[in-house]
């Protein structure tokens, strides 16, 4: 895997750093709430650590896409820069605590999950009520916070200093695009919900369920997680900086972003298979008892016989699932064929996102030193094991 180049190195601490102001600040501002704001604080301070802060490293990137190389270094961490990363990663902070409770996952990044979190401090405090509802009241409400927190922090960048190549309408236009990408998130989260709870296609064609099934989860992954994953942060970075939505550096940048967040979230399914917990920081096959249907579920269903249908139908949705369970089924993936299916998906698509890379290359805007770090992030994203 190839390592984060020097100059992006440095967004990580100015972003982390920019995230404990908004918390302090944050603190400051409703003190007169007792202990119930810091209370609050503290678990989001929990859940925005050990974050890898890749998508505020897309930002940064986006938003130089059109610098001249003498001012790269200087734009990958300017002011607005920096307040676009903060939104960004507090965005998928928000996103993660819901996305945890819907899942009823007990872990993020080795750590209890927020709704764990608030359930077993009520737990500990004898406090009255259930526990359990507490806790995912306590979470709905932190990825509220954390939600209103990137807005406010997109709102800032237009204070903010921008850099001589925007345009006045580049601010309005970045926000716009935040916007977009919150609501499509909120959809795509929906359709996930949505496809966990339908009935799995018993008694059909295997080829023709199979295919639907795949059809279904590439929906959930573009809409839900590709797209806000690198799309997104690197096209609101790119209009910050002035990009013409509507001309071909758009066109090929976002293709490019698409491509390699299909290819990322690909991975990731993998991961919640295959992956180690250690390093992870998730359980294995938690995907697999929270019913996710994906992409490699669906090639899974078309290769294996019925008795490896009736093993999945026996895992899938399963809490109680056990370890055995989970092993065998996993088996089953590997055996049939699908995950070396799957591993040839996510190249294609790492393919085409780099077919995206070199026609933005070609148009001569892009420096040379931008599109060398976009083939550094693709790399990043698509061979990864955490």
């Amino acid at each position: 895997m190839s390592a984060l180049p020097a100059a992006l190195g440095r967004i990580r601490p100015a972003v982390e750093h920019r995230l404990e102001e908004i918390l302090s600040m944050c603190r400051r501002r409703w003190e007169g709430l007792g202990p119930a704001a810091p209370e609050l604080l503290e678990t989001a301070r929990s859940v925005l650590g050990g974050g890898k802060r890749m998508r505020a490293v897309l930002g940064a990137v986006g938003c130089a896409l059109l610098t001249a190389p003498e001012h790269r270094a200087e734009r990958l961490t300017g002011a607005d820069v920096v307040h676009l990363g903060a939104a960004l990663e507090l965005y998928q902070a928000s996103a993660l605590v819901h996305d945890d409770l819907m899942d009823g996952a007990d872990t993020r990044r080795g750590l209890p999950a927020a709704h764990r979190a608030f359930a077993r401090d009520h737990e500990a405090r004898g406090w009255l009520g259930r526990s359990r509802v507490f806790g995912a009241n306590g979470a709905i409400l932190l990825g509220d916070l954390l939600l209103s927190l990137a807005g406010e922090e997109m709102s800032a960048l237009a204070g903010a200093h921008i850099s001589p190549e925007a345009d006045h309408g580049a601010t309005r236009h970045a926000r716009a695009a935040f916007d977009a990408m919150t609501t499509e998130v909120a959809l795509g989260q929906f359709l996930d919900v949505r496809s966990e709870n339908l009935p799995l296609p018993r008694g059909q064609d295997p080829a023709v369920a199979a295919r639907r099934m795949h059809d279904d989860a590439l929906s959930v992954v573009r809409h839900k997680s590709a797209r806000y994953s690198v799309r997104h942060p690197l096209f609101i970075g790119a209009l910050l900086a002035g990009m013409d939505p509507a001309g071909p550096t758009a066109e090929h940048l976002a293709i490019f972003g698409e491509e390699i967040g299909i290819a990322f979230q690909l991975r990731d399914d993998e991961l919640g298979v295959f992956g180690s917990p250690r390093v992870t920081g998730k359980p294995a096959g938690d995907d697999l008892r929270e019913g996710k249907r994906t992409v490699l579920l669906a090639l899974t269903w078309d290769r294996c016989d019925e008795d490896g249908r009736e093993l999945l139908g026996s895992v899938l949705a399963n809490p109680e699932a056990t370890p055995g369970q989970i092993a065998e089924a996993a088996a089953l993936i590997e055996d049939c064929g699908a995950r070396a299916a799957h591993e040839e998906i996510i190249a294609a698509h790492r393919s085409a996102g780099d077919g995206a890379l070199e026609r933005l290359g070609n148009e001569g805007v892009v420096s040379t030193a931008s599109l060398e770090d976009l083939a550094v992030l693709a790399d990043l994203l698509t061979r990864r094991n955490s």
